[in-house]
């Protein structure tokens, strides 16, 4: 462990009370945050072990703990110490986020090809964190036969999203596909990618009706720059991590109110 980290820690363990921890806590976790993981576990063990389980602030350590596990490649560790950190309302959206990534990342498609048609998960998908619950994805059986059933609501000059990660090694993603039928309200649905580098590629917006299914397909060839859509290029096939399919009904129609897009099949190859 660094030198500064062994006195840290130790200066932590003498400290009197609540109120020596607040006074150097934004200073603590900036530190902690550029160290080694196995050293930043280390910190912030300790500061947990100090505080009392009524402190707000303790959300926030067990979350930057749960970070550092994660980063460690300590999976079970990180979930443990982030569904703690979830009871705190100071911390719970950033845990939300963070626990949606760790999902995403956990079911991400790493064959290429790879075929889904939900009869028992709705894997690879993860709710989207910004709004809804994990439980608005889920399996239906219906006259068609499974589906994925993503419930949303459209409210005014919002979006929202469901996301799935990609790990293929290198192996080139040419095209993605999926058949679509909107439940109560004819959606607007835009679809995305992101390459390693954090780069956003985006389609053009896509009507999914109510009254049949669409099959939609989408070669990443002609996925374009979300932030320059006008500048030539293309994504990199063999660097992408995410697809992200985003729900602009609100923002291209007035429509409003509860809405659920059905995914009855993903393929990608």
């Amino acid at each position: 462990m660094g030198v500064w980290l062994c006195l840290l820690v130790h200066s932590v363990a003498l400290a009197g009370g609540p109120l020596d921890w607040s006074s150097t806590y934004d200073a603590r976790l900036s530190q902690a945050m550029g160290a080694d993981p196995a050293e930043a576990i280390a910190v912030y063990e300790t500061l947990v072990a100090q505080m009392s389980p009524e402190d707000a602030q303790r959300g926030d350590v067990l979350y930057w703990l749960g970070r550092a596990r994660w980063s460690a490649g300590d999976l079970a560790g990180a979930r443990r110490s982030l569904e703690s950190a979830g009871e705190y309302p100071e911390a719970f959206a950033r845990v939300r986020v963070l626990m949606s990534i760790m999902d995403a990342g956990a079911k991400a498609v790493s064959i290429v090809p790879s075929h889904f048609y939900f009869k028992a998960s709705t894997d690879p998908w993860v709710r989207g964190w910004q709004r809804g619950q994990p439980k608005d994805l889920s399996v239906v059986d219906g006259p068609d036969g499974f589906s994925v059933r993503w419930a949303t609501e459209v409210v005014d000059a919002d979006s929202d999203f469901v996301i799935f990660g990609l790990s293929t090694d290198g192996q080139k993603v040419s095209t993605v596909s999926l058949r679509l039928r909107s439940e109560n309200l004819q959606g607007r649905y835009r679809f995305l990618v992101e390459d390693e580098d954090g780069q956003r590629w985006t389609t053009s917006v896509q009507s999914v009706p109510t009254d049949r299914w669409v099959d939609v397909v989408l070669p990443v060839s002609r996925f374009v720059r979300a932030d320059a859509p006008a500048v030539r290029g293309a994504p990199n096939a063999a660097r992408l991590k995410w697809f992200i399919l985003r729900d602009v009904t609100a923002l291209y129609t007035d429509q409003r109110g509860e809405n659920a897009l059905l995914i009855a099949s993903l393929v990608v190859q």
